[in-house]
């Protein structure tokens, strides 16, 4: 199997884990001058961070189904390549609205008044 034909998987995932190292040296800087910005980002960021492992996991089915397509008789490594497609132009994208949420900070939040809720 060549490269090649994992680029299709492995540049959006190597794209989504560059924005989540940015991101995890974003919040340890402004978590430890205020735990409040750790605090406001983390729903986002642990799904950030779970997008990413499991676009990890994709990219090793989408490996194994390109080294054994050739014995594929069901379909079944060509379905898991397409299942791998769908979830790096469809899902893995997710990654981007979940940065800009996280790089705006504790500000939208904790701006509201206590009653608001």
């Amino acid at each position: 199997m060549a490269d090649k034909e994992m680029q299709e998987f492995v540049k959006p995932l190597m794209k989504s884990f560059g924005g989540l190292q940015q991101l995890t040296l974003l919040l340890a800087q402004k978590g430890m001058a205020d735990p409040e910005e750790a605090g406001a980002a983390a729903s986002e960021y642990l799904r950030f961070f779970g997008l990413v492992a499991v676009g990890w996991m994709w990219a090793r089915m989408a490996k194994v189904a390109l080294e054994k397509q050739g014995d594929d008789e069901t379909g079944f490594y060509a379905d898991k390549l397409d299942l791998a497609r769908f979830y790096m132009k469809k899902v893995l994208p997710e990654t981007a609205a979940l940065g800009l949420s996280i790089q705006a900070g504790k500000k939208p939040i904790m701006a509201m008044a206590d009653a608001a809720f």
